[in-house]
């Protein structure tokens, strides 16, 4: 993510103020005698000592050192592992941690004493966000709490292998990386209280995720099995979108495709980060080869979640009044995947190839017979429409009403359609009783067109 010159400009200002640049000194003899500072914890003897802010005083800094670094560094952006700069939005338009900071720790008597501290009151977000926002925060730190359960058990696990590992195996040293690097991003978002970033926080726990998997099986192990939907990338819906009342849209476009978006996330389990940046708001991510990875890949055997046309006219569900589409005669025995090839480019040759797996090579004319044979006749039935389109249309022109005809044509489209869409060879002999009735209708409408 590109950040504004304005935050950049920001950041430099609260890493000063983090590093706690020290006030000028009061000049020597107007004041008591200035204390002899201790020396930073592990400095060595040539470094000189930290100035004091003022006659008398201590350099606190020597002991009590970056002070707050960890939250400062989430809330910018930095400091995780395996993903670029990616700012809380509320540190890109310049909120400063007193905006959130509300409620004083210390009660007022005692804060002249020892000072004082803010705790985050969840009212400073309904102030600015509105009441929709109450109850945000809490939900920000309990999502990323139960990420962090999903990514614990993983991480122990694949430290577990590694101390049981052949270190002179190839793929151990990427496995002892990917390891470290996952325990330091679950510690960084525990420690650095990932809510000041929760989406950087979430993204740094999926990483965490599939870094555990993947050093498992770089070790030979098998992945701990949880339902991690959740750090997977389904965080979107439930840090923000359900809380916000964001409604998820019914249908989607991929270029000219539409597309099931509920049904994908309630059903296939996607979640937002399958599809969308993390990074960049509602940007998506997603490819042709991120659609055929999960549709055409091993993993998905539920072709007829998403071609419930061809799968209803194969095992005889279809309902239509113009012929009884009964199963196909291989329904009961031959699963989508004994004609479908997933690992093959799709094509009416490599479907063919498929039926010599069981039948003698003579059955091929069949399936040229099943699809080039009724492109024929769908084109002969597309034709009788034609016709008797055009004659209903002189009919109206004429003034002449045709009630029964147009419903004769109607059922006759809708059978074209449905074999078209279906596919004929999913079931021939329910195809070639659809088109045989479409003509008819086709025939029946234009008569009564032509009627006087």
């Amino acid at each position: 993510m590109k950040t504004p010159i304005g935050a950049v400009i920001l950041l430099g200002a609260f890493l000063v103020t983090a590093g706690g640049v020290p006030a000028l000194a009061e000049p020597p003899g107007t004041g008591p005698a200035i204390a002899q500072a201790p020396k930073s914890p592990g400095a060595s003897g040539s470094g000189a000592a930290a100035t004091p802010h003022r006659p008398g005083e201590l350099e606190c800094l020597n002991c009590h050192r970056a002070k707050h670094q960890g939250v400062l560094q989430m809330y910018v952006g930095l400091g995780g592992r395996g993903t670029p700069m990616i700012p809380s939005h509320m540190f890109q338009v310049r909120v400063e941690c007193v905006a959130c900071h509300t409620t004083p720790k210390v009660a007022e008597g005692a804060a002249g004493i020892v000072g004082q501290t803010f705790r985050p009151s969840e009212q400073a977000c309904v102030d600015c966000h509105g009441e929709k926002y109450r109850g945000m925060l809490e939900r920000w730190a309990t999502t990323l709490a139960k990420m962090r359960e999903v990514v614990a058990p993983k991480l122990a696990a694949a430290r577990a292998a590694l101390a049981g590992a052949d270190a002179g195996n190839p793929k151990h040293a990427r496995a002892v990386k990917l390891v470290e690097d996952a325990e330091f991003n679950a510690s960084f978002v525990e420690l650095a209280r990932g809510v000041h970033n929760v989406f950087y926080a979430a993204d740094l726990l999926k990483l965490a995720n599939g870094w555990g998997d993947e050093a498992m099986t770089l070790l030979g192990k098998s992945r701990i099995r949880t339902d991690d939907a959740l750090v997977r990338g389904g965080y979107c819906a439930v840090l923000c979108h359900e809380q916000a009342g964001v409604k998820q849209r019914e249908t989607g476009a991929f270029g000219r495709q539409k597309f099931p978006h509920v049904r994908h996330v309630a059903e296939f389990g996607a979640t937002c980060t399958s599809c969308h940046s993390a990074e960049t708001h509602k940007a998506v991510t997603a490819s042709a080869a991120t659609c055929a990875s999960c549709h055409h890949g091993p993993q998905n055997d539920r072709c007829e979640s998403c071609h419930r046309a061809q799968a209803g006219f194969y095992r005889g569900q279809t309902k239509t009044p113009l012929a009884t589409v009964a199963p196909n005669l291989m329904a009961e025995a031959v699963p989508c995947t004994g004609c479908h090839d997933w690992s093959k480019k799709h094509s009416r040759q490599a479907v063919g190839q498929q039926c010599l797996g069981c039948h003698e090579p003579p059955y091929m004319a069949l399936m040229s017979e099943w699809t080039t044979g009724f492109d024929a006749d769908a084109r002969q039935t597309a034709d009788a429409l034609k016709a008797a389109e055009a004659a209903l249309a002189r009919a109206r022109r004429g003034g002449r009403r045709t009630p029964a005809a147009d419903a004769l044509l109607r059922e006759a489209r809708e059978a074209l359609a449905l074999v078209r869409r279906a596919g004929s060879a999913h079931n021939p002999l329910a195809a070639d009783a659809l088109l045989r009735a479409a003509r008819q209708k086709a025939s029946e409408a234009l008569a009564q067109a032509g009627a006087r």
